[in-house]
């Protein structure tokens, strides 16, 4: 016996399990940043600055692609499209300027801004099926930014060090949210989906 659709306003809307693309995106580049911080020995302030300015720039291209789709409901997207801003911001100081001082700094402030964004939208979409997720992400974000002024003295292998711990937590739980997100929007399709010339829901 087939089981009744749900009624509107029951669960999570379909649309929304597309988060797990930027989610993944996300998942992926602070995965990778992460192992580089753990294999990369001794890193000098230019090893920190390129790659720590890529991170930030493609975390903060990313970040905003997540805050910029239409499911999250009402809201305004000024803090989360501040968040994005300082994070690119912050990733090109970092690949022009080349000090641990500016990584440091700039790195900390767009880290909790970005953090703090996701935070308070968690927080008011908590009908959201990702809800949850922002809000831990944003906690380790925030986190890691209030370290990394207090590791600067240390140098760049310590400052990557700090940075890299918050991307691997960040990739755990943003990747595990994209895959759950992908299989749970293929389950909710309806019967039928991606035949007929329709687009496939999870594509």
């Amino acid at each position: 016996m087939a089981a009744a659709p749900p009624a509107p306003g029951a669960g999570p809307d379909l649309a929304e399990f597309t988060v797990w693309k930027p989610f993944l995106v996300r998942a992926v580049v602070s995965l990778v940043f992460g192992f580089v911080t753990i294999f990369w020995r001794e890193p000098s302030t230019l090893v920190l600055s390129l790659v720590g300015g890529l991170y930030l720039l493609l975390t903060g291209a990313a970040y905003l692609w997540t805050h910029r789709m239409a499911h999250w409901g009402p809201g305004s997207r000024v803090l989360t499209d501040m968040g994005g801003g300082l994070l690119l911001g912050a990733g090109l100081a970092s690949l022009v300027l080349r000090t641990d001082t500016v990584f440091a700094f700039a790195g900390a402030v767009a880290l909790v801004a970005a953090g703090s964004a996701e935070l308070v939208r968690g927080l008011a979409a908590r009908r959201h099926a990702a809800a949850r997720d922002l809000v831990v992400v944003g906690v380790v974000s925030i986190v890691t930014g209030v370290i990394l002024p207090f590791v600067e003295p240390l140098g760049a292998h310590a400052l990557l060090g700090v940075t890299g711990g918050g991307a691997l937590l960040t990739a755990v739980v943003l990747g595990i949210a994209a895959l759950s997100y992908r299989h749970d929007s293929a389950l909710s399709a309806p019967r039928g989906s991606g035949s007929h010339g329709e687009p496939d829901p999870v594509n």
